[in-house]
């Protein structure tokens, strides 16, 4: 025979289990998921580099420049490997691969080489070319250039020639020379439609040749 107190203590249970059941699944959809994709670690890189004003990139993206305190403090970098690239204007571009912890800071240390530089003589014949080195604008020939050390591609242009590309291969000990021997664009004959008679002076010729034609040969006769 069930009791009283049976009664209260299985509705306590049943509701013990109703709520459970309507609790639990709440919690499910308010707590955030921590362990997906939604929630990324993140860690920070200490660079310490040199020459002051060097520009730092991760992964193609500016993240800022190394001031005088000579060190760059980069936050909240994605955990893993990643593409460092140091910039300067007077210096030859580095890049390197990093690795960031989770939960700690990593250091790199990141020293460029100073771009030596040499002398490069640009001569052409006519003078007076537009000249180009790597794409760049540089005057007008003969020009004396200072260059970075290394291969470098020459471009000579003038209108009514044809471009000229050279490589050179500029060193630091022995001042390089090149020429440019334009060759001229030699004009079209290709005949364009009505640059020759008409079909009107023609026939009109035709005819002439034929009135003078049968005139001589009644004479004749």
């Amino acid at each position: 025979m069930i009791t009283m107190y049976s009664m209260i203590r299985i509705s306590g249970i049943f509701s013990l289990l109703f709520g459970m059941g309507l609790v639990v699944p709440a919690l499910g959809v308010v707590a955030p998921d921590l362990t997906g994709e939604a929630f990324q670690k993140a860690g920070s890189l200490h660079v310490d580099g040199k020459p002051v004003g060097m520009e730092i990139a991760i992964d193609g993206v500016i993240a800022g420049q190394v001031d005088d305190s000579g060190v760059l403090v980069i936050d909240n970098i994605p955990v893993g490997e990643h593409v460092l690239t140091a910039t300067h204007p007077d210096y030859i571009l580095k890049e390197m691969v990093v690795n960031v912890p989770d939960g700690f800071f990593a250091q790199v240390r990141v020293e460029l080489d100073e771009k030596v530089y040499g002398t490069l003589t640009a001569l052409s014949t006519p003078p007076n070319v537009q000249l180009y080195v790597d794409d760049l604008y540089k005057g007008i020939t003969p020009a004396t250039l200072d260059l970075p050390t290394g291969s470098h591609q020459v471009l000579f242009r003038l209108a009514g020639y044809r471009d000229v590309t050279m490589p050179v291969m500029v060193t630091a000990d022995k001042p390089a020379e090149i020429t440019g021997i334009m060759e001229p664009i030699a004009p079209s004959t290709k005949t364009t439609p009505g640059s020759g008679p008409g079909i009107l002076v023609t026939l009109l010729v035709t005819g002439v040749c034929c009135i003078v034609g049968s005139y001589l040969q009644r004479k004749g006769n």
